[in-house]
């Protein structure tokens, strides 16, 4: 009974020595693998941004694939730190391909279409787009995320196949873009008289584009004003402003507004 239990502790002793060696070389090779992961997903990420032809959004994707790609041959060595032969692991995944493929299939896809999104280039990092009942300009497009920004700064990640899937309105994709204003005129307001003052008011704002040329047009009766808009072609980034200035000038200038 002495010999067995001397046996069986030397046994558990050689075993913990050898498990927590293991385990020890595990969690270094761990740690390092997931350090030069990042250190390496900044690295092309700079190295790429030195490159003209590499836009932020392809530096963000083929940062994030080289990260996972460390990270994945970080697990294989790690797993063969702890005694697990990768070959068998190979066969063994190899033979459950099915079931593992339907149980990545999101994930699989997500990486499809972050694969699409970098070829067709529908949008590119700081545009402001809408995919779906999405909207806010874009972040950061990786393997398998898109992270967008929305207008009131909260930050939406959502999956590559979400956005890919959905119809995509790119804001930003012109440099210019229409912008109508409703101006309600007063029955009793001096139609030709208003319409020339919009005009001036329109022809002196350098803010307007010339070509397409802004245009003033009345567009129905209404019960107590006729319906004029106003349409103007503006730099995409100075929309809101040029909106809240040309409001105020029409306001201040012509006094329009429905009849009393």
């Amino acid at each position: 009974m002495t010999d067995f239990t001397t046996i069986s502790i030397d046994q558990l002793t050689e075993l913990a020595i050898h498990w927590g060696t293991s385990g020890f070389w595990a969690a270094v090779t761990l740690v390092v693998g997931w350090t030069l992961a990042g250190w390496a997903e900044r690295a092309v990420g700079g190295g790429l941004a030195r490159v003209k032809v590499a836009d932020a959004m392809l530096r963000g994707f083929f940062a994030s694939l080289v990260r996972w790609g460390l990270l994945t041959v970080t697990g294989i060595a790690v797993l063969e730190r702890l005694g697990v032969q990768t070959a068998s692991l190979v066969t063994i995944v190899g033979a459950a391909g099915l079931a593992i493929g339907l149980a990545l299939q999101g994930t699989l896809s997500n990486l499809a279409a972050g694969v699409m999104l970098l070829l067709f280039r529908p949008f590119r990092v700081g545009d402001s787009i809408e995919a779906g009942a999405l909207a806010g300009k874009v972040g950061q497009v990786s393997l398998f995320h898109t992270q967008l920004v929305t207008g009131d700064n909260i930050q939406v990640v959502t999956p590559n196949s979400v956005v890919w899937s959905a119809s995509i309105r790119n804001m930003t994709y012109f440099p210019t873009r229409k912008v109508d204003i409703a101006v309600p005129l007063s029955y009793d307001a001096p139609v030709d008289a208003t319409i020339a003052t919009l005009r001036a008011l329109l022809a002196a704002d350098p803010r307007i584009a010339a070509e397409p040329a802004p245009a003033v047009v009345l567009t129905k009766f209404a019960e107590k004003a006729v319906d004029v808009v106003v349409s103007v072609w503006v730099p995409v980034g100075d929309i809101g402003t040029i909106r809240s200035d040309l409001i105020a000038a029409i306001w201040r200038e012509c006094k329009v507004g429905p009849s009393a």
